[in-house]
């Protein structure tokens, strides 16, 4: 192959790659932010992260939603103890069923 040819399929070969990657550059950006999230919220689907620290807070801190509270019972892997707590909070918050 001339230096012309291989200079020509190295060009080739490197606009083959930035069109791959920039292809996928959302996909993994996606793959990357679910198992590294940068931040919890309450309707994210790590949202059961946040569980631990909102019943370790209160009451000094007001509790979540109703909704995130059963969250946190369905889905946070509690123990006796936080499971406990948990229900003291879904008891003091108003409008909210207990489990």
């Amino acid at each position: 192959m001339s230096g012309r040819g291989r200079r020509v399929a190295l060009i080739l070969f490197a606009a083959l790659g930035v069109t791959v990657a920039a292809a996928l550059a959302g996909d993994l950006y996606g793959l990357y932010r679910l198992f590294f999230p940068t931040e919890a919220a309450w309707d994210s689907k790590v949202g059961w992260r946040l569980c631990n620290g909102a019943i370790a807070a209160w009451p000094q801190k007001s509790a979540p939603e109703c909704r995130h509270l059963h969250m946190c019972a369905d889905e946070g892997g509690l123990g006796a103890a936080e499971m406990a707590r948990l229900n003291q909070m879904i008891a003091a918050t108003p409008g909210c069923l207990p489990l």
